[in-house]
């Protein structure tokens, strides 16, 4: 892995983790390609990044998001059986159909207010979704089971709500793990200088992978320690409540060089909530 350049937001695409001729493909295609949906996501930009001063919430962060959770869900599931497999709802290409919707959807409702964001986004997504599932899926009621899996995952990426499924966990993992600098850079340049915007600038690069001690290992590489804010602000945090708190581990590189969390984490307090009940493995 680079530790000291950082990737190109703009060039990452999703479609990479998406297997040829799957349900999950279609969904991808149908979201990347709909006039509706990306003019909700180049508008929640707006809301987020001109009138409010935030990172980037549009068509990049929902593509880069949704190409984290995907890398995620599939390191993951040799380890966990997605909600959607153990509940008898549907295989594993529905269950990353559900990943990848909930993802690239989550913030589209930006376009309303920042506040309560996820709750707009719930009602802006089931009518984009509603009608695409009907034709996908000979069952209504699978269509409506699928749209219910997503509609929980784009609810509970908000910080304070706690993830009761698998899927809804790895879009908020998906979420979290955007946070490089290229996300911050607008703001940043418009005259926002504080903590959020200074450690987000620090961090070239997040690489997802399997650990050896845990399931999954989210390397944090950065060139000032200043990162180590958005790592226990951010990540640590949305990591609190998507049920996957004690099944994932968080490396930090400053330059290269190992940093140990316990070391500083008394310099960011951060509230942690208890994790749900425990996931299905696998046999």
């Amino acid at each position: 892995m680079n530790t000291t350049e950082s990737y190109d937001r703009q060039s990452i695409r999703a479609r990479e983790f998406i297997e040829p001729e799957s349900r999950a493909l279609e969904m991808y295609q149908y979201l990347t390609g709909s006039p509706k949906v990306q003019s909700y996501l180049r508008t929640a930009n707006r809301m987020a990044v001109s009138r409010l001063g935030y990172t980037d919430h549009g068509p990049v962060h929902a593509e880069v998001a949704t190409w984290n959770a995907l890398k995620a869900f599939d390191i993951l599931t040799q380890t966990f059986n997605p909600n959607v497999v153990a509940e008898g709802v549907g295989n594993l290409d529905d269950a990353k159909l559900v990943v990848l919707a909930a993802t690239y959807l989550h913030d589209i409702g930006m376009v309303v207010h920042r506040n309560e964001h996820y709750q707009a986004a719930i009602q802006l997504a089931a009518p984009i979704l509603e009608s695409k599932l009907e034709d996908m899926y000979e069952d209504p009621a699978k269509a409506t089971d699928i749209l219910s899996f997503i509609l929980h995952g784009i609810y509970a990426h908000d910080d304070d709500t706690q993830c009761l499924t698998l899927e809804s966990g790895i879009t908020k993992i998906g979420d979290g793990c955007d946070m490089t600098k290229g996300r911050t850079i607008v703001p940043f340049q418009q005259g926002k200088v504080d903590i959020h915007s200074v450690s987000a600038l620090a961090i070239n690069e997040v690489h997802l992978e399997k650990a050896k001690t845990k399931p999954l290992r989210i390397t944090v590489a950065m060139d000032n320690p200043a990162g180590v804010f958005q790592v226990e602000a951010v990540l640590e945090k949305k990591i609190s409540t998507s049920g996957l708190r004690d099944h994932v581990d968080i490396d930090v590189l400053v330059n290269g060089d190992r940093l140990v969390l316990s070391h500083v984490k008394r310099l960011f307090r951060v509230q942690m909530s208890e994790s749900p009940e425990s996931l299905s493995m696998k046999d």
